[in-house]
């Protein structure tokens, strides 16, 4: 039993001090946390309205498209949003990562029209910095190979 944990103990050292790890790279850890942050504003923010998240997710000199925005135009932004269309849902098609930018396709329903559109993101420091958004066009290529088409949502629970 002794020799099984200093194996183990030894096995564990010399993994640590070549830089192996059974933990995910941080690259690996940060895709993800940035999906993870993009269901959050799509679920929370756009679909149930929670503006309270807008503070702990978006900088306060967010962009909109390239324009300075901030926290409260994008409250104002969201809450006009869901004032024209109560029943405002986004639905995640497709969502990829690349480096510090997540971009996902979603469609969006709410007051009887359904229209397709790319969302990216740019995270920095745990916060969306820039917010990008336009339609969908058809036929276009579609960017970082999004694949579109069937609805498929991260396994995330943003409650």
């Amino acid at each position: 039993m002794i020799n099984s944990w200093l194996a183990s103990t030894a096995l564990a050292l010399l993994c640590a001090g070549s830089g192996w790890s059974t933990r995910p790279p941080a690259q690996e850890t940060n895709a993800q946390d940035n999906k993870l942050m993009f269901a959050v504003m799509v679920k929370q923010i756009f679909n149930r309205g929670n503006l309270a998240l807008v503070d702990d997710f978006m900088a306060k000199d967010l962009t909109d498209n390239g324009a300075p925005l901030g926290r409260g135009g994008f409250k104002a932004v969201v809450r006009d949003l869901r004032a024209m269309a109560p029943d405002l849902r986004l639905t995640v098609d497709d969502v990829v990562t690349q480096g510090d930018r997540v971009i996902g396709q979603v469609t969006q329903t709410g007051g009887g029209a359904s229209e397709s559109r790319i969302i990216l993101l740019r995270i920095d420091d745990d916060l969306v910095h820039e917010y990008w958004s336009w339609p969908a066009q058809p036929g276009l290529p579609r960017p970082f190979g999004l694949r579109g088409g069937a609805a498929r949502q991260p396994d995330v629970s943003a409650n």
